[in-house]
Formats: C-alpha cells, structure tokens, sequence
C-alpha cells in the first residue's frame, strides 16, 4: 500500500510540475506572438507617409508607431504601442495610445525582459543610459526580445522556480 502511495504521489506531483512549466511557457509564447506582430508594424503608414517607427528605446522598454487608417499620425487607439516592465508587480506591460500601461504577462522575473536593437548590417546599436538616441532609434532594423516566465514549482522539495525562457528576432518590415 505504502509503495503504490508513493508512487502514485510521485506521479501526481510529476504531472503538477508539468502543467505548470506547460503555462509559464504558454504566457511566454502568446506574450512573444503579440509582441512580434506588433513589432514587425512599426512605422506602418496606410498612407505612405512617412513615420517614426521607434519613438523610444531602452533595455526594458520600447515604444513603436504607426499609422494603421492612413490619417497620417499615429494618435489614434493601437497606433501608438509601448512595452515595459514593471519590476514591482514582476510584469510585463502593454500600452495603447499613450494610455495607462496594462499587463501582458505575469511572473517576469528581474531581467525577465530585454530588449536588443540592431541595425541593418546586424551590428548592435547600444542603449546609453537613460534610453536610445533619436539618431540611433532611426537606424533600427531589428529588435531582439527575450521574455522569461518564473512560475512556483509544486515540488516542496524543489528549491528552483519553473522557468520558461523564448527569444526572438522581429525585423522592421517598415524600416
């Protein structure tokens, strides 16, 4: 009895730990596909005008217009994004129209969020303090985003959170 109880705990407890590397990888994933599709818009102008694709840049921050019904600004809801993270609530945030920032993704550890910048030689621009400079935003090709999920591991004998760790590349199609 004591061993079928042991096993089918050890079980339990395996197929605990699962599901929940299963959702940190989930929030990541589905954080990272929204990201890359928005991303990939910056700078979009239905009417051929020309726009600022990146309005600011920093490691943990980044802000893309773009002008989706032609008008020819990005003041309108969903033209004017920024991503961010918030360290306090360990979150990673999403803003439209210059509006309050809302989360994206829970359980972002410190460090959970960087963002790389590239220009079209696939050089590294770097991020001086206090964010990227005017100059340097227009040279953006590429942005590089790493997300990280740290959810609690189930195992009371486990000392390590489940981490789920995705990167990826997103070229500007509009730079």
């Amino acid at each position: 009895m004591a061993m079928s109880y042991s096993f089918a705990r050890a079980a339990l407890m395996s197929a605990r730990v699962l599901e929940i590397k299963s959702e940190a990888q989930e929030v990541v994933v589905m954080a990272l596909d929204v990201m890359t599709r928005e991303l990939r818009m910056a700078g979009f102008s239905a009417a051929a005008q020309p726009l600022g694709a990146i309005r600011a840049a920093d490691r943990e921050y980044v802000e893309i217009a773009t002008d989706l019904n032609g008008d020819g600004d990005s003041d309108d809801p969903n033209e004017l994004l920024a991503y961010s993270y918030d360290e306090q609530k360990r979150e990673l945030m999403r803003a439209t129209g210059g509006g309050s920032p809302q989360p994206l993704a829970r359980n972002v550890p410190p460090n959970g969020l960087l963002f790389s910048y590239f220009d079209a030689a696939g050089s590294e621009i770097p991020v001086a303090s206090g964010g990227m400079t005017a100059e340097a935003r227009q040279r953006i090709h590429r942005i590089d985003v790493l997300l990280r999920a740290e959810l609690a591991n189930p195992d009371p004998s486990a000392t390590q959170p489940l981490t789920s760790t995705v990167s990826i590349s997103v070229c500007l199609r509009n730079q």
